[in-house]
């Protein structure tokens, strides 16, 4: 598997004060990293099937809900380039998707759609991501209908042209169709507890029988991530879209980064197996540290979570079974936003 097909958080120690926190372990062992990490990680997104309810974007709009009851869901999405782990502004993203009853808009009673929805157009719509490359929509949590996991299609648009018609048929500007998937806990709460479903009860399929799901390779890359804070009342849910492509550099303050975080020098460096990292939040942020080559092209992910203020050690292996580079000059890359900004700083480092 190459570093386009999976890029993992594996191969490294985290170190806060007395923990000594090694490989994936450190998300169970330390209080603050109890929380499962962003969804908007730079990894590839498997492809899957548009589906049969299919249609090109028509209606640029943030809330698609048309009035459809149902639990308020919102959806962060954001597009990456996994070729240098940097934002793909400018794509159209278009999602679509089934309400509570299981049944899709814009089609009659074919391919098992339970009702004739063909003269409606809820739980469909598109946006643009903005220059950091996210972009926003205002839902509901889908309905199923059986033999699926609970899902949401989406695909995404490069150079869309409004004005062509309006079809059944993939629009030659999509880039990539997949789908995303809610976690089974999560489905089987909402199913079984919110008066909106609750009638027809919990999707008797799940991700564990999807065959789309099962059969296709780092599916997990296609889980959305929930943030329940506010549930019964609504939920949000993160997801991020890897394309096979190079995104565009932010415009990163690096300067003024000083003020929030401190990354200091790796050490030993040079060095020939492992080496340490350590840097300083001097506030909370959202923090991404990566390796990339003198080319900008990400080598490895180390890191891709929100952190509170404190005193950090990443232990870096460059022989991980993950990813093995190779010696040479290399450069670790830390990207902390927050609500001033995003902030951007780097150090060298050298493998022998």
């Amino acid at each position: 598997m190459t570093r386009k097909d999976f890029i993992r958080n594996a191969g490294l120690g985290l170190i806060s004060g007395p923990f000594v926190l090694k490989g994936t372990s450190y998300f169970q062992t330390r209080s603050l990293l109890k929380a499962r990490p962003p969804a908007f990680n730079c990894v590839l997104s498997p492809a899957q099937t548009g589906g049969p309810f299919y249609m090109d974007p028509q209606f640029r709009r943030k809330n698609i809900t048309e009035g459809q009851p149902g639990l308020p869901l919102k959806l962060k999405v954001r597009v990456m380039g996994v070729n240098n782990c940097e934002p793909v502004p400018g794509a159209l993203v278009n999602i679509w998707h089934c309400n509570a009853v299981g049944a899709y808009s814009e089609f009659g009673q074919i391919a098992g759609n339970p009702n004739d929805a063909a003269n409606a157009s809820w739980l469909r719509g598109y946006q643009v991501t903005d220059a950091n490359g996210y972009c926003e929509f205002e839902t509901i949590f889908p309905g199923w209908y059986r033999g699926r996991a609970t899902h949401i299609h989406f695909d995404v648009h490069l150079d869309f042209d409004p004005n062509e018609k309006v079809d059944r048929r993939p629009n030659a500007s999509s880039t990539f169709y997949s789908q995303m998937y809610l976690p089974n806990s999560i489905k089987t709460r909402v199913y079984t507890e919110h008066p909106d479903y609750n009638a027809r009860g919990d999707d008797p399929t799940g991700t564990n029988n999807d065959r789309l799901f099962q059969s296709t390779a780092a599916s997990d890359a296609l889980m959305l991530v929930f943030d329940e804070s506010d549930y019964p009342n609504s939920l949000t849910a993160k997801f991020t879209i890897g394309l096979d492509m190079a995104g565009s550099p932010t415009k990163a303050q690096n300067l003024e980064g000083r003020k929030y975080f401190q990354l200091r020098e790796n050490y030993p460096n040079p060095f020939s197996s492992k080496t340490k990292l350590d840097f300083r939040m001097l506030s909370p942020g959202s923090v991404t540290l990566s390796v990339v080559n003198t080319a900008g092209e990400l080598q490895a992910q180390l890191m891709n979570r929100q952190l509170p203020t404190g005193d950090y050690v990443i232990e870096f292996d460059r022989k991980s079974p993950d990813y093995y580079l190779i010696p040479g000059t290399y450069f670790f890359d830390m990207q902390v936003r927050n609500q001033h900004g995003e902030f951007r700083q780097s150090r060298k480092l050298v493998i022998v």
